[in-house]
């Protein structure tokens, strides 16, 4: 490669070319034998199929790690997951003395669901060791003296916290908790859970303060979640302990749209769902969304109705309903009209533009662009 001045991108090629092909920006992959640059196929992996049948990340992990002596993809994954793992063991303490800020690098840098020593637990920790020595990976020293000590995992729970083994001292000790972060889970193990069904559950927050979790199937919402949100508002409205409501979930999507349902039962649905979001919009008491990762189509619409949106940095918000010929149909259109084109209006600035705006993010087309002091678009 070096020869034929395969260098990259800044030269024009290299392990790929991007190229143009039916209007279409493409990336042709390099053939090794031939040096020639060619289109890329999709490959058959049936085994990843496989994996994803298995359930949570620590099955699907172990799926694969388990096949990977009869199946070349798995050995892949097996055959960078496990000296990843083995490295990150060697360079603590070195580089830190918890584990849990080795985890979080790779957690908070590179979006990993679990850190490298959080996976390694998830295989079990004596039998990785077995496995990463049979391939002649290198161990931290510390690992060996905390199973010899008769600790099995990196870490546990005791009650509500949660601990991790500390090499520095040999024993284990809290994880950090940020004063600021509400959990979940954690004021549902105080029984804090007032109400729940299979897709939302209403939780105490402490000083007044109600939250709507969603966690239905893919986050979505279905007629399970509105009969929740409507029990949400109800409480809100009723019971005067409550001074606000805040909508919210601690998985990887805030929420990904409405479930499809029965031709016969869309109607239904449909109004029900809108009549829920004005509840959001005209409660009496504020209501906050508090968005992160996907926020699509309904989940969008839901924050669209709330009276303050407090949304985390990785969130990713849509109207992408007519992406797939569908209309949006919880009202986010209108609550679009009525924010955008209504405070213009008052200045009796030209409406086109706002208009524009609207129709374009209801096309799915709010494409991340620079825009200009003058392009007349709303901050």
């Amino acid at each position: 490669m070096l020869e034929k001045d395969l260098l990259g991108n800044k030269n024009g090629a290299g392990f790929y070319r991007r190229d143009k092909r039916d209007s279409k920006t493409v990336f042709d992959v390099l053939n090794l034998e031939t040096f020639e640059h060619e289109p890329a196929q999709n490959p058959d992996v049936p085994i990843a199929a496989e994996a994803q049948e298995q359930g949570d990340l620590g099955a699907r992990t172990r799926f694969l790690v388990e096949k990977a002596d009869d199946e070349r993809h798995a050995r892949y994954v097996r055959d960078t997951l496990l000296p990843y793992m083995a490295y990150a063991s060697r360079r603590v303490p070195e580089i830190s003395n918890t584990l849990e800020d080795v985890d979080h690098a790779t957690e908070w840098g590179f979006a990993h669901e679990a850190g490298p020593l959080r996976t390694w637990g998830l295989l079990g920790v004596r039998e990785t060791v077995e496995r990463m020595e049979g391939m002649g990976l290198e161990v931290g020293a510390w690992v060996k003296e905390m199973l010899e000590a008769g600790n099995e995992t990196f870490y546990k729970r005791e009650g509500t916290k949660e601990l991790q083994f500390s090499p520095v001292k040999g024993e284990y000790e809290p994880v950090r908790v940020d004063p600021l972060i509400v959990s979940l889970d954690a004021l549902r193990e105080e029984d804090k859970e007032l109400s729940r069904n299979d897709s939302g559950s209403l939780i105490d927050l402490g000083d007044g303060v109600l939250c709507l979790e969603i966690h239905s199937k893919a986050n979505a919402i279905d007629g399970a979640l509105v009969e929740m949100g409507y029990e949400a508002l109800k409480t809100l409205e009723e019971d005067d302990r409550w001074v606000r409501l805040v909508i919210a979930n601690e998985v990887n999507n805030f929420c990904v749209g409405a479930k499809d349902g029965e031709m016969g039962q869309v109607e239904g649905a449909v109004e029900a769902l809108q009549s829920l979001l004005m509840g959001f919009r005209f409660a009496s008491k504020p209501v906050v969304a508090a968005p992160h990762g996907q926020t699509l189509g309904g989940g969008l619409e839901i924050c669209l109705h709330a009276d303050r949106v407090a949304a985390a940095g990785e969130t990713y918000m849509g109207l992408v309903e007519v992406g797939v010929d569908l209309i949006p149909a919880g009202g986010g259109v209108k609550e679009m009209v009525r924010q955008l084109i209504s405070p213009a209006m008052k200045t009796r600035a030209p409406a086109l533009p706002y208009v524009q705006r609207v129709f374009e993010g209801a096309g799915g087309d709010l494409r991340q662009r620079p825009r200009s002091a003058g392009d007349g678009l709303p901050r």
